[in-house]
């Protein structure tokens, strides 16, 4: 059933795809000549349809493993305050999986009933960290095993693990912390820099644009297309979203969303505004 839902939600991301270019490919081929002030809507509409559906399932699986990484903390704190309170390990962990741990929970449900039926600690610890996807985890994991394995204290080893975990989340907390004001700067520059594009086609566009003659009536070619300053958004909004979900989340996975807002919120803008273009001369 599970593996049913998982198809078709893939299906509906594909669909998505599919919606979103069939906008693009209309609008470029046949709205843009007919309806030229419906071509930046269909434009941003047209992408957004395409792109937000699979980047949503992506950042949903980061979000998700992050959720995990965090709920795994509290469950190696839990279960070491079980074991030290007298209790056997295959009960500590009957108790924990009691506990709310959000995503963790079913993996945690999955290991309990593993261990129930006879299947050895280590083994399900080991299926357990495959099925989190996690490094941070593998890697706490690896030292449960190997300290179960040589017959060491589990429970002072669940203590270290935990206590690394911990200070783990705090560098990274400290991280985002201390990148806030460049992730603000980021997004300053990105806005001053489409500034500076629509004013320049805005105004100094047309002033520079050169008189020519086609069938006797006097026209004005530009000298710079505005496509290239849109290609100039795009790349420059691609680019700087993924640095700015680096400095903040250390993923490039999570500056997909950075890179969304930016390049929408600047082609909407400057494709409105070069809508109106000013002579000065």
């Amino acid at each position: 059933m599970a593996l049913k839902i998982h198809k078709i939600k893939y299906i509906y991301e594909i669909a998505s795809v599919i919606v979103g270019t069939t906008i693009l490919m209309l609008n470029f081929f046949f709205i843009a000549e007919t309806l030229p002030f419906m071509a930046p809507i269909m434009n941003v509409l047209g992408g957004l349809i395409a792109v937000v559906p699979p980047t949503w399932v992506f950042y949903s699986r980061y979000k998700r493993n992050k959720q995990i990484e965090q709920q795994f903390v509290i469950f190696i704190r839990e279960l070491t305050d079980s074991i030290n309170s007298g209790m056997t390990l295959p009960t500590a962990l009957e108790h924990c999986s009691k506990k709310d741990y959000m995503a963790l929970s079913p993996l945690i449900n999955d290991m309990v009933a593993q261990v129930q039926w006879g299947v050895p600690f280590r083994k399900a610890l080991k299926i357990f960290s495959g099925k989190t996807k996690s490094t941070p985890i593998k890697r706490a994991i690896t030292t449960i095993v190997e300290t179960y394995k040589v017959g060491g204290k589990v429970s002072d080893t669940l203590k270290a693990v935990g206590d690394s975990l911990i200070e783990i989340g705090k560098i990274k907390e400290e991280r985002t912390a201390s990148v806030h004001s460049q992730i603000i700067t980021s997004y300053l520059i990105y806005f001053v820099f489409i500034f500076i594009l629509v004013i320049l086609q805005t105004f100094l566009i047309p002033a520079l644009a050169m008189p020519e003659i086609q069938g006797g009536e006097a026209g004005a070619q530009s000298p710079i297309s505005s496509d290239s300053f849109i290609n100039f958004i795009m790349v420059q909004g691609f680019f700087a979203g993924l640095v700015t979900g680096k400095m903040a989340e250390g993923s490039i996975v999570a500056g997909f969303k950075h890179s969304i807002l930016l390049i929408t919120t600047g082609y909407t803008l400057f494709s409105f505004a070069s809508q109106f273009q000013i002579r000065l001369f």
